[in-house]
């Protein structure tokens, strides 16, 4: 305890002293307002689509904007970092600051000794310097998030130069350390500045820098007895502190009562945000299993059943044979042979492959330009007239036309189709006669049969990927469009089945963009 024989009593002692400094006052709110703009865009990818849908036109533009207003507010965030770096190197209160928030062995033992008085084993919590070790954790966490989440943000952002491994990698860490951030500041950060006992409705330091005497003999004794004793502070009577805290209680002026209306609703808002958090991320929707339910779950599958078969089609991700048989006026030798659904052998994803059937001649995948001696380049080619369409029209693999791979070499005065067999003969020779053949024969006229096919087919992340195996954009698709399948996560989850893998927390936005066009068209029960 204080001797007060020793300290100075004059009543022209200041009776509180600066706790954060001006620059670091700045410096908290600019971390204050990117944070909460980050979370606020940031969690706006978990927005089921369908409700952005509902907004129209302004769906997209508020989308738009969220994403140019995260990426303003990442930048902010960073210059805020270099500031507060700069602050800590070139000034002396910012020197101290560091100083003060160096963790000390003292700290380990502050965590022992305040574990034993929660629990009831000490009579009193352990006395703290400036900060105390929660603060420097949070701190330290700070530091680490604000690097963890800048460097991984700079990754998504200048996605053309990094390998998927390393975007997949960068999309995963980034959302969690979102999700770690915002659970921080609302469990821990916002109950010590605002909804701890005796700090409510929240503590003015981040605001005038001041901490009054009484709260740093609560909250900091060392530094309070420390100051006192220096001479650079009046001690606390604490009868007399206690007598105007109690009078100060009963009266409520304006901004009293509206400091504690913005607390209250940032509890509110904050709990909203982690109900929203764990719900999403960790509850997916369970199916209602009342009548009421079920009976509109059946009227929902009475309207897709009724659908035009045009409608019911168009968008189906895995091609049942009934229903989207693909018709071709002149079919290449190979459907002739295989069907238009070729690939059975893996249950797993023999839909995803023979989705790409409905819109790409078989040789796109399965002649390799190497393989070949001549030039290749792809081209569309209607599927009744035969003619090369300039510019594809649909969605989602609908467009009346397949992705066929052209050769133009030297031996030959005109272009060839590399769907088009060069042994069709032979081919139908074989089709009509192969129940004749013993299985060695059979064997035998197969390779002869795919003479001008690649042992090897493309595997799917050699085409979505950057710089991928068929320049999207020379073959017609959209800028927007393309994009989406350079990211897609259909093809890596494929390539990467059999392993473990942590699916990404946040999509790209040129997927979410091309959801929500795809939700508008097909007008799936957004009323």
């Amino acid at each position: 305890m204080i001797n007060n024989e020793k300290v100075t009593t004059s009543e022209s002692l200041p009776t509180e002293i600066i706790r954060l400094h001006k620059q670091e006052r700045i410096q908290h709110l600019l971390t204050f307002l990117t944070f909460v703009i980050l979370v606020i865009t940031g969690y706006m990818l978990r927005i089921p689509e369908e409700a952005i849908v509902k907004l129209g036109k302004y769906g997209q533009t508020i989308f738009y904007y969220r994403s140019l207003i995260h990426r303003v507010a990442g930048v902010a965030m960073i210059l805020t970092a270099l500031y507060h770096m700069v602050y800590l190197g070139a000034s002396k209160q910012g020197r101290a600051f560091f100083i003060d928030m160096l963790p000390t062995f003292k700290d380990i033992k502050d965590v022992f000794a305040n574990i034993a008085y929660y629990i009831g084993i000490r009579p009193r919590p352990p006395e703290f310097e400036r900060f105390d070790y929660r603060e420097k954790a949070e701190y330290w966490a700070l530091v680490a998030g604000t690097v963890i989440i800048s460097v991984t943000g700079i990754f998504l952002w200048s996605e053309g130069y990094w390998s998927k491994f390393i975007l997949d990698l960068s999309i995963l860490i980034h959302g969690m350390e979102a999700i770690l951030a915002t659970l921080a500041i609302i469990v821990w950060h916002f109950y010590a500045v605002h909804w701890k006992p005796g700090q409510f409705p929240m503590n003015n330091t981040w605001i005038d820098g001041k901490i009054s005497a009484h709260h740093l003999k609560e909250e900091h004794y060392l530094q309070y007895a420390r100051l006192v004793k220096e001479g650079k502070l009046a001690p606390v009577d604490d009868s007399k502190e206690h007598g105007e805290i109690g009078q100060l209680a009963g009266k409520k002026g304006f901004v009293q009562s509206f400091r504690e209306f913005i607390s209250l609703a940032s509890i509110f808002f904050f709990a909203v945000v982690s109900f929203l958090l764990v719900k999403i991320l960790y509850f997916p929707p369970n199916y209602q299993g009342d009548a009421q339910a079920a009976m509109q779950q059946r009227s929902e599958l009475e309207k897709l059943i009724n659908k035009p078969k045009q409608q019911e089609t168009s968008n189906h991700f895995h091609n049942m044979d009934q229903t989207v048989k693909l018709q071709i006026a002149n079919p290449p030798i190979c459907v002739t042979c295989h069907g238009t659904f070729p690939h059975g052998k893996a249950p797993d994803i023999r839909s995803f492959l023979n989705m790409h059937n409905y819109f790409m001649a078989c040789e796109t995948c399965h002649v390799r330009r190497e393989d070949v001696s001549g030039k290749v380049h792809y081209a569309w080619f209607d599927n009744w007239t035969e003619k090369v369409v300039t510019e594809i029209e649909g969605d989602n693999g609908v467009y009346g036309a397949r992705l066929v791979p052209v050769l133009t070499s030297s031996s030959s005065a005109e272009p060839r189709r590399l769907d088009q067999s060069t042994n069709e003969q032979f081919a139908k020779e074989y089709m009509a006669g192969k129940n004749r053949l013993t299985p060695t024969e059979q064997a035998r006229a197969k390779v002869i049969l795919h003479k001008d096919i690649s042992r090897k087919p493309l595997q799917c992340t050699e085409c979505h990927s950057k710089n991928g195996y068929v320049d999207l954009k020379a073959v017609g698709y959209t800028t927007t469009r393309a994009e989406s399948l350079y990211r897609t996560e259909v093809a890596d989850m494929i390539s990467r089945y059999m392993d473990f893998y942590l699916p990404t927390m946040f999509d790209p936005d040129l997927m979410k963009q091309e959801k929500l066009k795809r939700l508008e068209k097909e007008d799936r029960s957004i009323d």
